[in-house]
């Protein structure tokens, strides 16, 4: 392994990579780390990528799209778009395409290693019978018909996942999630992926095909690589912040109660040392890796400092819900709050991080800059068509 500067370079890569959602926040980041291996190595195999074209744009508009955006990071803008282009072949294709397997046939050698990082997926955390529909839908047959289509190479899945598919628990989560049984999940998006896990390790096993799971928690934006603080989808926290932020540009001056648990704490990682993990683990016999930092952080301080940086001073934090909701507090705890309440209040865990911990190395793991993260948003107005 390459560690020097900023780059997280495997000493040798082989083999062919098929990544998807690369229009996505994750793939779009483990998308830029190929291309400089790419560049700056000797590794001359291909990175296939699966996208459709949508809201106008070709599948190869999209790509261009994305090697040109004012985002890209500055370890790519030296070169020019053709030549980060002449690596990748873009398949425009889906997960839920019936002919998917043909469409790999005809494009990626059969011959040659593969590995399948797949990122594709919906993060859809609301409770409802819709968003149970979507992650089925996309998380859970979009993943078992990607299976399908790859069995006939010899390829590795990475799969990710994320750092709650293990459900509500207790305790310090290590990386082998098998010893979870019967848990409770806060929505139908945590059940989905730890139900897909299952399928992976059980069909994959079964058909001999090579696999590995990875799972980051709440993502944010780039604490590595310039430009920094880059966010492509303002939800999570991000997007509870943004309510605050339209409530304040309402000019309302009601002040808000909000239900946080006071021991309640969140793991937080950014997204370039998630795809730099990617590069670093998915060559690796490692079948569970939890992409984490070593310490989460307390949901009132990380709350309270996102709230500082929007100078919004009416709220106070307390430990059960409230009664006699003002107007404010009644759009609060009817919208945003259906999703936000499970990991204000019953998400307590710490991580084991030695595994992640003993190859990335605390270079990678910068200081979560939360001030700076919410400025990128504020800045931004929190409009996604502004960063995409």
């Amino acid at each position: 392994m390459n560690t020097s500067g900023d780059s997280m370079i495997p000493s040798k890569l082989q083999g062919n990579v098929l990544i998807t959602g690369v229009t996505g926040f994750i793939g779009r980041h483990v998308l830029y780390e190929f291309l400089k291996v790419a560049m700056e190595t000797s590794w001359r195999n291909k990175i296939y990528i699966l996208l459709r074209g949508k809201k106008g744009l070709s599948a190869a508009a999209r790509v261009e799209h994305l090697l040109t955006h004012e985002y890209l990071p500055e370890y790519l803008k030296k070169y020019g778009y053709q030549e980060l282009a002449e690596n990748i072949t873009a398949i425009d294709g889906n997960l839920e395409d019936s002919d998917l397997g043909q469409q790999l046939y005809s494009l990626i050698p059969r011959d040659e290693q593969l590995f399948v990082i797949h990122n594709a997926g919906s993060v859809n955390l609301f409770n409802t019978a819709a968003a149970e529909q979507e992650v089925h839908h996309t998380n859970w047959l979009g993943t078992i018909n990607l299976i399908h289509a790859i069995e006939q190479f010899n390829s590795k899945l990475v799969y990710m996942s994320t750092a709650f598919s293990c459900g509500i628990v207790d305790g310090v989560i290590g990386d082998n999630f098998t010893f979870y049984q019967d848990n409770s999940y806060r929505n139908h998006y945590e059940k989905c992926k730890n139900l897909t896990e299952k399928f992976i390790q059980s069909y994959c096993t079964e058909k001999n095909i090579k696999y590995q799971i990875l799972r980051p928690s709440v993502v944010c934006g780039r604490l590595i690589d310039a430009p920094l603080y880059y966010i492509s989808k303002f939800d999570v926290f991000y997007g509870w912040t943004k309510f605050f932020w339209n409530l304040q540009n309402q000019g309302s001056t009601e002040s808000v109660r909000i239900h946080i648990s006071p021991d309640s704490k969140v793991n937080i990682v950014p997204v370039d040392f998630v795809a730099k993990s990617v590069l670093a683990f998915f060559q690796q016999d490692i079948p569970y890796v939890n992409i984490v930092y070593p310490e989460s952080i307390n949901n009132r301080y990380l709350h309270s400092s996102l709230l500082r940086s929007l100078h919004f001073n009416h709220y106070e934090f307390i430990d059960e819900a409230p009664t006699n909701l003002n107007k404010s507090e009644k759009l609060y705890y009817r919208s945003i709050n259906k999703v936000y309440t499970p990991y204000l209040n019953q998400c307590s865990n710490e991580y084991d991080s030695q595994l992640i911990g003993s190859i990335m190395g605390s270079k990678f793991m910068p200081k979560i800059d939360l001030h700076s993260l919410a400025d990128f948003s504020i800045c931004n107005h929190f409009d996604e068509e502004l960063v995409n």
